[in-house]
């Protein structure tokens, strides 16, 4: 073990592959690098089932959420067959067992898993595929191989941080860099060490210097005008800054507000960063970040004397039992329900959710969720009825209570249409019964907000399913989903439920269906037979959601909002 126990972990593998049981080079090559990794003291995962005989642990949402609470952000493993990033991962490598893979960007590191399947500047990795003569043979080589690739990688990736040393006289405080709307490519922002979002600009002209003018008279002496200073937002929030819900209810809002404000991430590597509250105007405790601080320090907070905003979009102190956060959820109730409490004020998303928060603090304000119309639009596709219609169901759709409503119309429908169907299936865990059916691609949850918007498009869904069981937290959804799936030009097919029948029009921008099975199987038969009907409901949809609901013309709303709150 670590003789430091307070050591700073390595950052951790995941190894994205086919489940072992599939009996291929491919995934006995990527399941023993696994298993070798944690053998080896590092912390691996595969993506896919493993082997009860190895130390290969499966990947859950509930992990990969810890590690970038915790600032460990992963090194993903592809094997050199996957070419494209369906984990949006920032730290890749690639791992050639074949020839013909090769590495993207310069950013990516590369091994190969035989000679010859790459230049001889790339490193090699021989991982094993049976405890036979050529591995006895070659171990010390491969665990010398072994060594070799994590010290490479974790000094690559996760480098040591810099000893800053410390100030010997006072320095005047910068200005905080902004959060720009011309800088929001992945990685969106990247945390300085005083947790403000850096995002400064590299275009030339940025950069360039202006020739130096003529000398001229001095002017006459004009009084010294002292430039407006920017309202400052402290977020307290342990999800890094390109993962959807900051994106959508802060940093996209706020990016079309920078010439009033600043937003500074208060939270840096798991820790709070006190420095980022000089200057401070608001402090804004989001979603479950309050569940996971203590009462001590929620209180240390509240006494700032700072104004203090709770934020969310779900109702994250009473989380279903078949949520894949149920478990960890229970723990957050105490410390949300304390900042709802004591804040001066609760920005939701909608109504029904400030419904269940006005008994705990009368003070909540409802901000609808808006997008980046551009980020997610793809032209409504053309289709004359004869080619193949892929279907797709994501996040809470496969959640077990919401799947149920359309796993029998499902099966139905792909029994009778056979290889015109296509089914994705996105998220944490592929629906139960459903894993490895030949005509599905299940698909994991893609956790970075750019991402997910490009992968969105290039999905090519024609038809979106959005199941959603009564009860009250799914209540407490907001109709972000109906955005994302109209600017995307895919007709939609929606539980009828408050969630989304405030906002979409039955039969003119998506369908309103009753949580029947025949329902849905007749709603999505209608859908799949006839592409007038399909299109005319995703093009219906676009023009709403542009017209109406595109952020560069709410943003006005989180200014009006926020400023009433100083």
């Amino acid at each position: 073990m670590r003789q430091d126990l307070f050591a700073r972990l390595n950052f951790p593998y995941y190894i994205h592959g086919p489940a072992y049981a599939e009996n291929t080079d491919e995934a006995r090559v990527l399941h023993h690098l696994c298993h070798a990794l944690n053998l080896a003291g590092e912390e691996a995962y595969v993506t896919e089932e493993g082997d009860g005989a190895l130390h290969t642990p499966r990947l859950t949402q509930g992990r990969i959420e810890a590690h970038l609470r915790a600032g460990r952000r992963p090194i993903v493993v592809y094997p050199g067959g996957i070419t494209d990033n369906p984990l949006g991962a920032d730290h890749i490598v690639r791992y050639l067992l074949a020839p013909g893979g090769m590495c993207n960007a310069p950013a990516e590191m590369l091994l190969a898993w035989r000679p010859g399947l790459a230049g001889a500047d790339v490193p090699l990795l021989a991982t094993p595929l049976a405890d036979d003569a050529a591995y006895a043979q070659g171990k010390d080589d491969f665990g010398r191989q072994l060594r070799t690739f994590i010290d490479a990688s974790q000094r690559r990736f996760n480098p040591a941080p810099a000893v800053v040393p410390p100030m010997t006289a006072p320095v005047p405080r910068a200005a905080a860099p902004q959060i720009m709307p011309g800088r929001l490519a992945r990685p969106l922002a990247r945390l300085t060490q005083t947790g403000a979002a850096s995002t400064a600009s590299h275009s030339p002209a940025a950069t360039a210097r202006p020739p130096l003018p003529e000398p001229q008279p001095a002017p006459p002496p004009v009084a010294a005008v002292a430039p407006k200073r920017k309202k400052r937002i402290v977020v307290y929030s342990v999800e890094s800054t390109w993962s959807p819900c900051p994106q959508i209810r802060l940093i996209r809002p706020f990016a079309h507000l920078q010439d009033e404000w600043e937003m500074v991430w208060g939270i840096d590597n798991g820790k709070l960063n006190t420095e980022a509250l000089d200057h401070a105007d608001l402090i804004v405790l989001h979603r479950f970040t309050p569940g996971l601080m203590s009462i001590s320090t929620l209180q240390a907070i509240f006494n700032l004397n700072v104004p203090v905003v709770y934020e969310s979009d779900d109702l994250l102190n009473d989380i279903p039992h078949d949520h894949p956060e149920a478990q960890q959820g229970a723990s957050w109730k105490e410390g949300i329900e304390y900042a709802v409490r004591h804040a001066k004020a609760v920005v939701v998303s909608t109504e029904f959710l400030a419904s269940k928060y006005r008994g705990l603090n009368p003070a909540v304000h409802v901000l609808p969720n808006y997008i980046d119309f551009d980020l997610f639009h793809r032209p409504v596709p053309q289709d004359n009825g004869a080619g193949k219609i892929n279907i797709g169901l994501l996040g809470s759709s496969i959640q077990p209570s919401n799947f149920a409503l359309v796993d029998e119309a499902l099966r139905a429908l792909v029994e009778l249409y056979g290889e015109r169907l296509h089914i994705d299936f996105v998220g944490w865990e592929c629906p139960k019964g459903w894993a490895g059916h030949p005509l599905t691609t299940f698909r994991t949850f893609v956790h970075q907000y750019v991402d997910y918007a490009t992968q969105l498009r290039q999905w090519n869904w024609d038809i979106a399913l959005i199941p959603l069981a009564t009860d009250e937290y799914n209540q407490c959804k907001s109709y972000i989903k109906w955005l994302d799936y109209s600017a995307a030009g895919i007709a939609s097919v929606f539980s009828d439920v408050s969630v989304y029948n405030e906002v979409v029009r039955h039969d003119v921008t998506g369908l309103l269906m009753p949580n029947s099975g025949d329902a849905w199987r007749d709603a999505i038969t209608a859908l799949i037979k006839s592409p007038a009907k399909r299109h005319a409901l995703a093009r219906a949809g676009q023009q709403e959601v542009q017209a109406g609901f595109d952020l560069a013309h709410k943003a006005a709303l989180y200014h009006k909002t926020y400023a009433g709150l100083l």
